[in-house]
């Protein structure tokens, strides 16, 4: 059996979305995905998952699938292939499975936020199950990078920093929550 995470169901909930529009716009029209993580968005992906779940029950059905493509450039030569099946098991719990050839990733983005405050810039990462040494930063220019991994756990973010800052970062773990304080020049 597999437990779905709400950010999975709300991805989900996203594709579904993604592709009721393409099927209603033109081909000539570039399609764009928006993924935001909005708490409002949040709720909408969740909604459309269990609407789809639900219609599924009222027709007697026990699988779904949805199928798209995505171009990766303007000209629209390299494209990818994309989808999900949800099946009803056993006990009525919807399984879930993504398939197609856009590169599956086992890494994760942080949830992040970034504060400009007075004379610094703090940037606070939630990074669970991982240990502080599994943390690596690096600061290029304005961009902040922050790798992290342990065991089946990797996460991995590039913060554009809202102002320049000194070359130094202090940091500080706990509870899988990762704090950067940089100076700002």
């Amino acid at each position: 059996m597999k437990m779905i995470a709400v950010d999975e169901v709300f991805r989900i909930g996203k594709i579904l979305e993604w592709c009721e529009k393409m099927e209603k716009k033109e081909k000539k029209e570039k399609p764009t995905v928006d993924l935001g993580m909005g708490f409002g968005g949040l709720l909408k992906g969740l909604g459309d998952f269990m609407d789809t779940v639900s219609k599924m029950a009222e027709e007697g059905k026990s699988e779904f699938e949805k199928v798209g493509e995505i171009s990766f450039d303007k000209a629209k030569k390299l494209k990818g292939m994309y989808g999900i099946s949800v099946r009803i098991g056993g006990a009525g719990i919807p399984i879930v499975e993504k398939f197609g050839t856009v590169p599956k990733t086992d890494v994760r983005e942080p949830m992040v936020d970034v504060f400009d405050e007075e004379d610094v810039v703090r940037v606070i990462a939630e990074l669970p199950g991982v240990e502080e040494s599994d943390i690596k930063t690096v600061l290029e220019e304005n961009i902040l990078k922050i790798r992290a991994e342990r065991g089946d756990r990797k996460y991995k973010k590039d913060i554009e920093l809202p102002a320049a800052v000194k070359g130094e970062l202090k940091s500080r773990y706990k509870n899988g929550v990762l704090e950067i304080e940089l100076e700002k020049s």
